[in-house]
C-alpha cells in the first residue's frame, strides 16, 4: 500500500488541493454541508443508482450467459436493461457530482476516488461496448450459439468490472488523505 500513500503525496503537490478547497467554499457546498439530511440523501440516491445499474447489467449478463431470462429474446433482454442501466447511470453520476462538491478535499486528494474514477470510465465504454456488441447479434442470437463466446466473456468482466468500482467506491472513505 505504499504506492497508495505515495499517489496521495502526488495529488497533495497538484492544483487540485486549492481547487478543492474553493470548491469546498461553493455556496452549494456550504448548504450541503450545513443541512444534516443532505448528504445522506444524496448518499442515499447513488447507492439506488449503483444498485439499479448493477442488478439490470447482471440481469443482461445472466441473460448473455444463458442462465436467466430464457424466456425472452437478446433483442428484448437488451432494451429492457439497457435502459434502466443508462437512467441509473445519469442518477448516478449526478448524485456522484453533488457528493463530490459536498466533500470535495476528502475526494479529490484521495488516490482510491481517481482510481475509481478511472475504473468508472472504463466500466462506460465498456458497457457501451458490450451492449452494442449484444445488438448486433440480437437478429442471430439464438440461432448462433457457439459464436457468442467472446460475448459471454465480456458479460463475466462487465459484472467484476462494475464490482470494482463499487468496491472503489466504498474504499474511498477509508483511503489515507
Amino acid at each position: 500500500m505504499d504506492w497508495l500513500f505515495h499517489l496521495t503525496e502526488l495529488l497533495r503537490g497538484t492544483p487540485l488541493v486549492e481547487f478543492s478547497l474553493r470548491v469546498s467554499d461553493w455556496p452549494f457546498a456550504l448548504w450541503l454541508q450545513s443541512h444534516f439530511y443532505a448528504i445522506p440523501v444524496f448518499q442515499t440516491l447513488h447507492i439506488l443508482a449503483i444498485s439499479v445499474l448493477f442488478a439490470s447489467t447482471l440481469m443482461l449478463s445472466l441473460r448473455v450467459l444463458g442462465i436467466s431470462g430464457q424466456d425472452q429474446s437478446m433483442a428484448v433482454a437488451l432494451t429492457r436493461h439497457r435502459r434502466w442501466i443508462w437512467s441509473a447511470l445519469v442518477a448516478l453520476v449526478a448524485s456522484g457530482i453533488v457528493l463530490l462538491i459536498s466533500e470535495p478535499v476528502r475526494n479529490m486528494i484521495n488516490a482510491i476516488f481517481w482510481i475509481k474514477i478511472g475504473m468508472l470510465l472504463v466500466a462506460i465504454v465498456f458497457s457501451l461496448a458490450f451492449q452494442r456488441s449484444i445488438a448486433r447479434r440480437t437478429a442471430t442470437w439464438d440461432v448462433s450459439i457457439d459464436e457468442h463466446a467472446a460475448l459471454r466473456a465480456g458479460a463475466v468482466a462487465i459484472v467484476v468490472l462494475w464490482c470494482a468500482v463499487m468496491a472503489g467506491g466504498r474504499w474511498i472513505a477509508y483511503a489515507p488523505v
